[in-house]
Order: C-alpha cells, then sequence, then structure tokens
C-alpha cells in the first residue's frame, strides 16, 4: 500500500507528461474546494455522512496516514461510519487550506483538518487532496491522502 501512496504524492507533484505548468487553482476551483471543507466541517460537527460523502467522486480513493486506502463511495462510506460510531460527534471543527494549484481538470490543495470531539480527543491531519472538476463545472475529491505526522 506504501507504494500506492508515493505513487499518489509523486503524481499530485510532479506535472504531465508535456510539462505543463501548473498554475493557481481557479476562482471556481476554490469556490468548490471551500464548500467541499465546508461541508467535512458541518457532517463531522453533525454526524451526517452523507452531507461529507457528496463532496467525493463515485471512483475516490481516500487514504489514511498510516496507508490505509478506501475505494470508491461505499468503502468510503463504511469508513466514515466506523469513525463516526468510534468518535462521535465533533465539537469543533476547522480546516485550513495552506494551498492550492490547478492543472486542466484537476486542482491540489493540501493544508490541516483539525476536529475536537467529546471526549476530549482531539484530531490534527494535514492532507493533500485532490479536486476533480465535474461535467457540470462542480469540484469534487477525486483523492484524498492524510499525511503522517512520522
Amino acid at each position: 500500500m506504501k507504494p500506492f501512496i508515493l505513487l499518489l504524492a509523486a503524481f499530485a507533484l510532479v506535472s504531465p507528461a508535456d510539462n505543463a505548468q501548473s498554475l493557481p487553482a481557479s476562482a471556481s476551483a476554490r469556490v468548490g474546494i471551500d464548500a467541499g471543507n465546508q461541508a467535512w466541517i458541518d457532517g463531522v460537527k453533525s454526524g451526517n455522512i452523507d452531507m461529507i460523502l457528496a463532496t467525493y467522486t463515485d471512483e475516490a480513493v481516500d487514504c489514511g496516514p498510516s496507508g490505509e486506502c478506501f475505494k470508491g463511495k461505499l468503502q468510503i462510506r463504511q469508513h466514515m461510519k466506523t469513525q463516526l460510531a468510534s468518535l462521535g460527534k465533533a465539537r469543533t471543527a476547522v480546516v485550513t487550506s495552506w494551498g492550492s494549484t490547478q492543472q486542466g481538470s484537476f486542482a491540489y490543495e493540501w493544508g490541516q483538518a483539525e476536529a475536537t470531539y467529546a471526549d476530549g480527543k482531539k484530531l490534527i491531519d494535514k492532507y493533500l487532496t485532490v479536486w476533480q472538476q465535474q461535467p457540470d463545472g462542480s469540484w469534487k475529491i477525486f483523492r484524498n491522502l492524510v499525511i503522517p505526522n512520522k
């Protein structure tokens, strides 16, 4: 699984074979990214998995910090249900986007997501997310990678 994560990270950092230069994320991409991040905040605070899941493409892959990956909305939903059962609803949540760039119909965003739960447990995850522009112009998560702290 580690080779997959390394490949994903390398793909996100290297431009395509035509060496076209990446540009800052477009205004529409930033609007979509910010809306997706807000959906995560609202979803973890309310326990609304569907709100979060709506930000993912059908073929999305979501990888945790230890290298486990969940492919497709069904696996991602089950993982989120397990997390919700374990942690409960977040009391507070925030996403800080540190940067973004765009190459064609893909936008690459990185930052940190934080949530605090009723039992005092705190989640602080650095992430790299690949957002894909959809045929209707919206942006959804195509790949999501939580960066390990080690």
